[in-house]
């Protein structure tokens, strides 16, 4: 059910507005104050919304940048008086998606308001389309030059790509933007070589026929014939046992497959996407990969970085997933303080832009502050520099454990009376980094 506001002083005409739209099937909310805007925001998500541009309490366009920033899907149509044309003006420039001339019939605010909700299906919908996944953040140099490795391989279907990479830096997100570059008629098919037990692996590949083997009871297709005029991406390649390396060789040489239990062989064109985190070199030197293999799914090798070389990434990257989870879990977008801006700069990242987005996502679920502000306490102790380890052995009894805070909390007091309140030059004292210093002082509730 869409969700619709009427932001309006004048109880005839939202009233009126409310009870034809509730008959039309719509979530309505009625609002009359700036300061109801705001109230509402932090409990919903709006998805059209009618605005009018005079308010007891102010100017409804000074809502609108942060009605947009909480909710940058919603269609708002504001409503002026009839020849306020310099307003409508500064309202489409500000963001609004629309506009209606008071007074006006209902049938028009109908129209406009079913307009509003084709456009906002329809921007979904291509969202959808466009990847169902994360797109690839970034303006690093070395972002960059992956966004230019797509551009010039997408139109070479019929050559492999290797995606080499840690783990959680993307490397699906950049198979599926090749794939949406190139053009391709069918679907992106995925398979995760380590995730699935090495006896299915190639049924779940290339399919069987009925009576192939004991519970075969009929057809089934393999997820290389579904990826037909596609992209089969195969994550995790590394994984892949060597009994089947030799099939799968066969298959990128000729694109054709036989179903298990088949004697006829399928050709296919579809265009095959390989990703490994491991060493693959290496592992043809210890002969557990082919090497014939490597060097066919290697025609295009593309080696993704990982997230702490991506210097100014993670800040992107941040503001994308605060987005994405606040929309996505229909709740105000959370804001970071800056030390914690500088904190997760600095963080080595061994999980890549997955743990980044995990972690995003563990703080709109657990947080119990109503501020909608991330300060340092709310952050894993990992990310964090920790207590020295000398310091909490043989202190686990919790009359030591008090003792101990008690003497840090004077130090800490201490160490910033005599640096004058700077709290550099109070940390450089204490012998400890500024992020230590401030989650101490959190910690202690002696910001």
């Amino acid at each position: 059910m869409m969700r619709m506001w009427i932001v309006e002083d004048e109880a005839g005409l939202s009233q009126g507005l409310a009870r034809a739209f509730e008959r039309d099937g719509y979530a309505v909310r009625v609002l009359d104050r700036l300061g109801e805007v705001r109230g509402a925001l932090a409990q919903e998500r709006p998805d059209v919304v009618l605005l009018d541009i005079r308010l007891p309490d102010g100017d409804g366009l000074a809502a609108l940048p942060h009605l947009l920033r909480e909710a940058p899907e919603a269609r708002v149509v504001v409503m002026t008086a009839f020849g306020d044309s310099s307003l409508v003006v500064r309202a489409i420039r500000e963001g609004a998606w629309n506009y209606l001339d008071k007074p006006f019939p209902l049938e028009a605010a109908r129209n406009m308001v079913s307009r509003a909700v084709e456009s906002l299906e329809l921007s979904r919908r291509v969202a959808r389309l466009r990847g169902e996944s994360l797109p690839l953040v970034g303006s690093s140099a070395a972002m960059e030059r992956v966004r230019a490795f797509v551009a010039k391989v997408a139109p070479f279907r019929d050559l492999n790509v290797l995606l080499i990479g840690e783990s959680g830096v993307g490397k699906e997100v950049v198979a599926r933007m090749l794939h949406a570059a190139s053009g391709a008629r069918g679907d992106f098919v995925a398979l995760n070589c380590a995730a699935v037990p090495e006896a299915l692996l190639e049924s779940e590949l290339f399919g069987y026929r009925r009576g192939a083997y004991t519970g075969a009871g009929q057809d089934k297709e393999g997820l290389a014939e579904t990826a037909a005029q596609g992209t089969l991406f195969l994550d995790e390649i590394g994984d892949m046992p060597l009994v089947l390396q030799g099939k799968m060789l066969r298959f990128l040489e000729t694109r054709t497959l036989r179903p298990l239990g088949s004697t006829k062989e399928i050709r296919l064109s579809l265009q095959v996407m390989a990703a490994t985190c491991v060493d693959l070199e290496r592992r043809v030197a210890d002969g557990t990969f082919r090497r014939d293999l490597y060097f066919r799914i290697a025609m295009l090798p593309l080696v993704i970085p990982p997230l702490r070389d991506r210097e100014g990434d993670v800040r992107e990257l941040l503001e994308s997933f605060l987005k994405e989870f606040a929309l996505k879990l229909n709740r105000p977008c959370l804001q970071v303080t800056p030390e914690v801006e500088e904190a997760l700069r600095h963080y080595a990242w061994p999980g890549n832009v997955r743990e980044l987005r995990n972690l995003v996502e563990r703080l709109y679920i657990l947080r119990d502050r109503e501020d909608g502000l991330v300060r340092l306490g709310d952050l894993p102790e990992e990310m964090l520099e920790p207590l020295p380890q000398e310091c909490l052995e043989g202190i686990r009894e919790g009359g030591l454990v008090q003792r101990l805070d008690d003497y840090e909390r004077r130090l800490l007091r201490e160490a910033l009376e005599e640096a004058g309140g700077n709290r550099t030059r109070a940390a450089s004292a204490l012998g400890i980094s500024r992020f230590a210093l401030l989650r101490r002082l959190q910690r202690h509730a002696l910001e």
